[in-house]
């Protein structure tokens, strides 16, 4: 499965809030240290909002923070929600898509347990989990180019 680059940086979001659960953080915070623009992280801080994940502080001192404990916050629910109206396949697209093999297909059924199997694992996780406790092990991943390069340049 691939995720929505939108739903990758809703999830990094969600994760640095968590860090700082009691916080507000401003969104040219949050887009600076996400290396990412300003108008995207608009469009992912009001989808979460609206999805009930974050609230929003106005004011000269504002910003974004976690709506709920980090540790209610479902993965699986987060990316269900972000991930929606996309289909994995073409037969799984509401309108049935375009599929000529649809009546003798038999990997509609298989990818559609594997899907199941998928959110049933995530939902099982949550927020807290994704992000590691103080001395805890992290498994951290080689950073983005775009973040090296951010790093490069001194930003």
């Amino acid at each position: 499965m691939r995720l929505l680059a939108s739903t990758d940086l809703a999830l990094r979001v969600l994760m640095r809030l968590s860090t700082a659960p009691d916080q507000h953080v401003s969104t040219d915070v949050l887009a600076r240290e996400l290396v990412m623009s300003r108008n995207h992280l608009h469009k992912i801080v009001q989808f979460l909002t609206e999805a009930g994940f974050l609230r929003t502080v106005r004011g000269a001192h504002g910003g974004v923070m976690l709506a709920m404990p980090a540790d209610k916050i479902r993965i699986g629910d987060v990316i269900r929600r972000h991930e929606q109206n996309q289909s994995l396949v073409e037969c799984f697209r509401s309108d049935g898509g375009a599929c000529t093999l649809l009546p003798v297909c038999r990997l509609r059924g298989m990818l559609a347990g594997a899907q199941q199997a998928f959110y049933q694992h995530l939902d099982g996780k949550t927020l807290a989990d994704c992000v590691a406790s103080s001395g805890a092990p992290t498994h951290e991943l080689p950073k983005p180019a775009r973040a090296r390069e951010a790093e490069r340049r001194g930003a």
